[in-house]
């Protein structure tokens, strides 16, 4: 005879099955990476020794692992070196359908544009805070900047990012900062953030200088969609040594001759 409680418990265990095992199949080395995810989630903030120690790796192989994650925006290093949760963990989604239109709409006129100026060409959107980048044309060149395809992005680093926020009004943009000044380390105030947004506003485009990445410098433009509504931004990225030698007479013109190329197609263009 089973009594209620018992009767409660069977239920119980057919709404809850157990937890699945570790699979003899997993791949260890995504194995470590999701820990270390779970890691910076549950602590906030972790250094490559205690990473290390939980991993059961060398120290090299965590700092590997860290650095990747740095890389996807899943991770950001303090001042001290310690290592706290990034801007894509946690990101919300893009939507789906509209963010691929635009991809294939863009991609075109991106590998246009990288191979007339032989740097990276890049398409990113805003959600809320941060740029996610869509795709990376990267050059051909030896030196040529990073990947970024997928990568997540503080927007108040990014040109891209700048160029985006400063499509919405001054109001807007303190909205997204209730804290007073943006996050994450070495930020500025809010209040040069809109120095810079004004700046971007009136210029048409905006600069990043080694905001997001040491020796890297990228200048970015927002594209509009038939309505002027800002539905994402273009951005070459190149070496910092070499930026400003050619912003002026290279990069800015042809970076500008792209977003009206871009415009024209999503005047005619219905996104998802």
């Amino acid at each position: 005879m089973v009594d209620e409680r018992g009767c409660s418990a069977v239920r119980n265990d057919r709404r809850h099955p157990p937890l699945p095992e570790r699979p003899p199949t997993a791949v260890e080395s995504l194995d470590r990476g999701l820990r270390l995810l779970q890691m910076l989630r549950d602590y906030g903030s972790l250094r490559v020794v205690d990473a290390a120690e939980q991993l059961g790796v060398s120290r090299s192989s965590a700092h590997r692992l860290l650095q990747t994650l740095v890389f996807r925006g899943f991770a950001v290093q303090d001042d001290a070196r310690a290592y706290l949760p990034g801007p894509s963990l946690g990101a919300a989604p893009a939507g789906a359908d509209r963010a691929r239109d635009l991809r294939r709409l863009c991609l075109p006129h991106l590998e246009v544009l990288s191979r007339r100026s032989g740097e990276s060409a890049n398409l990113m959107i805003r959600v809320g805070r941060n740029v996610r980048f869509l795709v990376t044309v990267r050059a051909s060149t030896q030196d040529a900047t990073h990947d970024r395809d997928g990568v997540v992005m503080p927007a108040h680093e990014a040109s891209g990012g700048k160029a985006l926020l400063a499509a919405l009004p001054d109001d807007e943009v303190r909205q997204l900062y209730p804290a007073g000044s943006p996050p994450g380390p070495g930020a500025e105030s809010l209040a040069k953030l809109l120095v810079d947004v004004r700046a971007a506003r009136t210029l048409g485009y905006a600069v990043n200088v080694e905001e997001t990445e040491r020796g890297v410098a990228a200048v970015g433009t927002a594209v509009h969609d038939r309505w002027g509504r800002a539905v994402g931004a273009v951005t070459v990225s190149t070496r910092a040594d070499t930026f400003v030698r050619r912003l002026t007479p290279v990069l800015l013109p042809l970076l500008l001759e792209t977003r009206a190329q871009v415009e024209r197609d999503l005047a005619d263009a219905d996104l998802g």
